[in-house]
């Protein structure tokens, strides 16, 4: 096989077009070998926009299928969009419980509108990565179910954004059983490399290009995709992961003896599964 031919997707990255590096990124990705990318909303604040009611994630949702029209004359992109865990904590603080979750579930309702209206592939959800009150983290996993009804109902993927303590695929994967969503459609955003862990808890991997963690992924099997986050602010140039990461650490693999048919599976077969896409060059 000829690396040209190889598809090579960055599951998770930001564009910011208002005060980032936007479709530029999406270039630096191409030019190192990126072909796919799953571009996800950013929260709110980070798009100069502020939440005063749920219709106003229309605006940071319409911010990220702009930016995947942008990128779509690069490279082959598509949308995720949702709500971050850490607006609900932002809102409760200033809006109080009751109405901060009814903005949030309504924001996560018109998320899944634009899944049915064809402008979005996903929706992102989750819950804090960072310690809370019981009252918030309760209400996160509920908001969080409350995706995961809305995914099931459009049968599609969600992105979920939580922390990575030793039970969190367990506790996931109790949370979407229940939900009825099926396992290929679950995906743990920023995924430590758990290859075989997430398999037999029916969790599917995204695992974050760091160091080290392609590599040791590359040793349990093959379901996973990989993402870099990169987050695309100004003031953090390259956060998490810059834009060439992902498929400089796919070259480097299949250059220290990784078959190029195992990336098939990593950028084509698994996202094609986990989103009902096509991924073709």
């Amino acid at each position: 096989m000829n690396n040209a031919s190889l598809p090579i997707m960055d599951d998770h990255m930001h564009l910011n077009l208002r005060t980032g590096r936007g479709i530029e990124a999406v270039k630096e990705f191409r030019n190192a070998g990126g072909t796919h990318v799953i571009i996800v909303s950013l929260p709110a604040g980070e798009c100069g926009l502020t939440i005063t009611s749920a219709r106003d994630y229309e605006a940071v949702y319409d911010l990220t299928v702009e930016a995947v029209r942008q990128a779509n004359e690069i490279v082959k992109a598509y949308a995720v969009v949702g709500v971050h865990p850490a607006e609900f904590v932002g809102l409760a603080e200033t809006r109080g419980i009751d109405e901060a979750y009814a903005i949030v579930e309504k924001g996560l309702d018109i998320a899944a509108r634009y899944v049915a209206e064809g402008k979005a592939i996903g929706v992102k959800s989750g819950r804090p990565h960072y310690p809370v009150s019981p009252e918030i983290w309760e209400q996160s996993n509920m908001l969080m179910r409350h995706a995961m009804d809305l995914c099931k109902e459009q049968d599609c993927a969600i992105q979920l954004h939580t922390e990575s303590e030793d039970n969190t695929m367990e506790s996931l994967s109790d949370i979407a059983a229940m939900a009825g969503l099926p396992p290929w459609r679950v995906i743990k955003h920023f995924s430590p490399p758990l290859v075989k862990k997430c398999e037999s808890l029916n969790i599917f991997p995204s695992v974050i290009a760091s160091k080290g963690a392609l590599e040791e992924a590359v040793t349990q099997g093959s379901r996973f995709m990989l993402e870099t986050d990169y987050i695309d602010d100004a003031s953090r140039p390259g956060a998490v992961l810059g834009p060439k990461t992902v498929p400089r650490k796919t070259r480097e693999a299949i250059r220290n003896g990784t078959p190029e048919e195992f990336f098939y599976k990593v950028h084509k077969d698994n996202p094609e599964k986990c989103y009902g896409i096509k991924v073709e060059l």
